[in-house]
């Protein structure tokens, strides 16, 4: 067994996983990203120490983070949508705490990882991993392999500008306006039905709710709520649209998606689908599928679990490149 753990923008998750993704155990809490990096890393080290203890035993634990995740420090850098992140060496801060040998990498390559091992990656020598939550990350699979890239940084898809006509609100270094992530990431969603339904005329439930997250969006559109369809075809169109650049530049044939939003209504990966056949060049747009991950929402926990067991089974197998201790 396995010990994982999730850090999202809006929650933290931690499991007890089988080799095969069988989840045995687990446990969440919000996030509280606004507290700072101490407190969320205090939030961290109690899951560490409730998967160490447990009743099933662990051989070791592997923890998924977002932004860049540098394989040589175990320090993530600048991690979008959470407060106060700069460098942060999450590794040797959760290492002191724990009994088994821990290891750490950005959370999308976990998820992909966990698809390319024990989901639906597995028959696919190679392919894009992608992932829908508080933000939009992604993982490359080259040849059974995970491609890190020269720092950890590579498949940064979220931070793709696909309007480059906005200009950033903000001197804060590194602000990226106009980005993937802005537009279907969790709060872009969010922001975008707040400003359709303020529009005269429209008629949606969710016009009166002065709280609601995408769950509520993708029950509206199911329900035929006019702004929940508009939401989800905008963000099939942008997803599709972006997918269309990566895969001219990868020349890759399989897209397998993860994360919450992924278990949203279906419009919005069959938009990205067909939004993908019209602007993808022929030789791309004839041969791309789009996959869920088998392990959806679940997909950062279980391939957290992957990237644990891979870096243990490395020495003996030679499988997908994991950072050292």
């Amino acid at each position: 067994m396995y010990g994982a753990i999730d850090l999202g923008g809006t929650n933290i998750k931690a499991a007890i996983v089988r080799p095969d993704g069988h989840i045995l155990a687990r446990q969440s809490e919000p996030t509280n990203a606004k507290a700072g990096p101490d407190a969320v890393l205090a939030q961290m080290r109690r899951c560490v120490e409730w998967l160490c203890r447990h009743e099933h035993p662990i051989q070791a634990v592997g923890v998924g983070v977002p932004g860049v995740v540098n394989p040589e420090d175990g320090c993530a850098y600048h991690p979008p949508n959470l407060s106060d992140w700069k460098v942060v060496p999450v590794r040797s801060t959760l290492a002191a705490f724990c009994s088994r040998p821990l290891f750490v990498d950005n959370d999308a390559n976990a998820g992909g990882i966990g698809e390319a091992e024990a989901g639906n990656g597995r028959d696919a020598e190679s392919f894009l991993y992608l992932t829908l939550g508080t933000g939009v990350g992604g993982a490359i699979i080259l040849n059974k392999k995970l491609y890190r890239g020269e720092r950890g940084g590579a498949a940064e898809i979220g931070h793709i500008i696909v309007r480059e006509d906005v200009a950033p609100e903000t001197t804060e270094p590194g602000f990226r306006a106009g980005t993937m992530e802005e537009y279907i990431g969790r709060e872009g969603l969010i922001d975008f039905v707040r400003e359709f339904v303020s529009r005269a005329g429209i008629d949606s439930p969710l016009r009166d709710k002065e709280h609601f997250d995408v769950a509520d969006i993708s029950v509206a559109a199911h329900e035929g709520d006019p702004a929940a369809l508009a939401c989800f075809r905008r963000a099939g169109q942008i997803l599709g649209a972006g997918l269309a650049s990566v895969l001219a530049i990868l020349d890759l044939q399989v897209v397998i998606v993860g994360g919450g939003i992924s278990q949203a209504h279906p419009l919005l990966l069959d938009t990205a689908r067909e939004t993908l056949r019209e602007r993808a060049i022929p030789t791309v747009a004839e041969r791309a599928v789009i996959r869920l991950a088998r392990f959806g929402k679940d997909a950062g926990l279980v391939g957290a679990a992957m990237l644990a067991k891979n870096a243990l089974d490395r020495p003996r197998t030679g499988n997908l490149v994991q950072p050292e201790r």
